[in-house]
């Protein structure tokens, strides 16, 4: 190496980024020479950087996994010409695209009953039960509880979790879709929700094209 750096003195010039990476010694006598500190204190924030961009990337690229999924059930949900189409859609897209547990849809009002929902004439004993109301017409996060487990779960085998409500129609006025996920942190009320809200809207926006059922 040092024959090398001898017969190419300006390696370290074409090469700068390097200098983060040597230790370079000062004889100082009784303690550390000015320069070292200040080269470890620029390497660790060199290190921090690097720490922040990978996350940044790794966020990145987990948003766009999401987007593309989120566009894929989407252009499927408007292809739907039945109410029933939208419900197996609906159903069979988010558990493959989502890697969920459980994916429970609920209808309030008249509705043409079809396979994997539920129609309720109402919805405020669901809701009541839920306590849930989407005062902010927003999804909603959080672990999967006991009133949770027995209104929109009963029959999965599933005792911990976490779930995402998402409203269909203001303040869930149409019904609600439920997702179950066997993390416990995986729906969680700190959580963006971005993506959720995407779905929420344009299904109940599809679904409203049947509302001559109601």
């Amino acid at each position: 190496m040092f024959d090398y750096l001898a017969e190419n003195p300006d390696f370290l010039l074409l090469h700068p980024h390097l200098l983060s990476h040597l230790t370079i010694a000062h004889d100082v006598e009784g303690g550390v020479s000015l320069v070292e500190r200040q080269v470890k204190v620029l390497r660790e924030k060199n290190r921090e950087l690097q720490g922040r961009l990978i996350e940044m990337l790794s966020a990145a690229q987990l948003n766009e996994q999401l987007l593309t999924k989120c566009i894929r059930l989407v252009l499927c949900l408007i292809d739907c010409r039945t109410l029933e189409q939208w419900v197996n859609t609906l159903h069979d897209g988010l558990l493959r695209e989502f890697d969920l547990a459980a994916v429970s849809i609920h209808l309030f009002g008249h509705w043409q009953r079809v396979e994997h929902a539920r129609v309720h004439s109402t919805g405020k004993t669901l809701q009541q039960k839920l306590d849930c109301r989407f005062p902010d017409n927003e999804p909603v996060c959080g672990r999967m509880d006991l009133k949770i487990k027995q209104s929109l779960f009963a029959h999965h085998h599933l005792e911990r979790g976490s779930v995402a409500l998402l409203p269909l129609g203001k303040q869930g006025q149409y019904g609600i879709i439920a997702l179950l996920s066997e993390n416990e942190t995986h729906f969680s009320p700190e959580m963006g929700s971005l993506f959720l809200e995407l779905i929420s809207s344009v299904a109940t926006q599809v679904l409203m094209k049947y509302k001559d059922f109601k």
